[in-house]
C-alpha cells in the first residue's frame, strides 16, 4: 500500500489524542508549582496513563480513561513528590478540552466532501470525546465516535478493532486506520487493518511488528493526497 492507495477507502477511522487533539500547554502555570521537576511530572503521567491500560487489559481490569488518568497523574506526583492538588485540577481538564493538531479540520472536512465514512476509535472516554468533537467543531466531519468504553478494553487488543469493523459494518478491505502512536499502527495492522502512521513527531519506527502499513508526516500531506 502507499499514500496514493488511501483514497480508495470508504472508512477512515482515526485515533484521538496525539492524533486528531492535543492538549492544551498549561507548563507555565504548573511550572508554579511544580518547579524544576515539570517536565519529568508531565513525561511520567503520560507513560503511565499508556502502560495501566495495557497492564490492565492484562489483568482484566478495566477502568474508564479518566480513572486510569488520574491514577497516573498521582503515582507521577508521589514519585516527584508533589502535593499540591491544585495539579490535578490543571491536568484532568485537558482531555475534556483538546485542541485540534494542525490540519485536522482540513482533512476530516475533505474526506466528508468525497463521501467518505469517518469515525473516532479511542482509549478516551465517551464524555471525553464528546466534548472534544463539540469543542473543537468538527461534530459536521464525523460521523461515529466509538470508544474502548463500549466494551471494556483497551487498545491494543484485538477486540478493539474488531468493535470498530462491527459498528461501522464495514470489511478490512474498506476500512484504513490512522493513528501517530506506533502502538496502535502496530495493533492495527497486525489485527489485520490496513493503516497509517501520521508520523507528525519524527519519530524513529519502532521495533514492533507492523502488517500493512503506509507512512505519512502529517495531516496536512493526507489532505493533499485527495486533491
Amino acid at each position: 500500500m502507499n499514500i496514493q492507495d488511501i483514497s480508495n477507502k470508504n472508512y477512515f477511522v482515526f485515533d484521538a489524542f496525539g492524533t486528531l487533539f492535543k492538549t492544551s500547554e498549561v507548563k507555565a502555570e504548573l511550572t508554579q508549582i511544580a518547579g524544576e521537576k515539570t517536565d519529568n511530572l508531565i513525561n511520567v503521567w503520560r507513560n503511565k496513563q499508556l502502560q495501566y491500560t495495557w497492564l490492565r487489559n492484562e489483568m482484566n481490569r478495566y477502568q474508564p480513561f479518566s480513572t486510569v488518568t488520574r491514577d497516573a497523574l498521582d503515582y507521577s506526583m508521589r514519585l516527584n513528590g508533589i502535593t499540591d492538588e491544585k495539579v490535578f485540577d490543571i491536568l484532568l481538564p485537558l482531555y475534556d478540552t483538546p485542541q485540534l493538531i494542525e490540519g485536522a479540520k482540513d482533512l476530516l472536512k475533505t474526506l466528508k466532501e468525497k463521501d467518505k465514512t469517518v469515525a473516532i476509535l479511542s482509549n478516551g472516554t465517551r464524555s471525553m470525546l464528546d466534548n472534544g468533537v463539540q469543542l473543537t467543531g468538527i461534530q459536521y466531519y464525523v460521523d461515529h465516535i466509538l470508544s474502548v468504553d463500549d466494551i471494556g478494553i483497551y487498545k491494543p487488543q484485538p477486540a478493539v478493532y474488531q468493535m470498530a469493523l462491527e459498528k461501522l459494518e464495514a470489511t478490512t478491505a474498506e476500512l484504513l486506520f490512522f493513528s501517530s502512536n506506533q502502538w496502535d499502527v502496530s495493533g492495527a495492522s497486525n489485527f489485520g487493518l490496513d493503516a497509517c502512521w501520521i508520523n507528525q513527531y519524527g519519530e524513529t519506527k519502532e521495533g514492533l511488528p507492523f502488517g500493512n502499513m503506509v507512512e505519512t508526516g502529517s495531516l496536512r500531506e493526507l489532505t493533499s493526497s485527495f486533491l
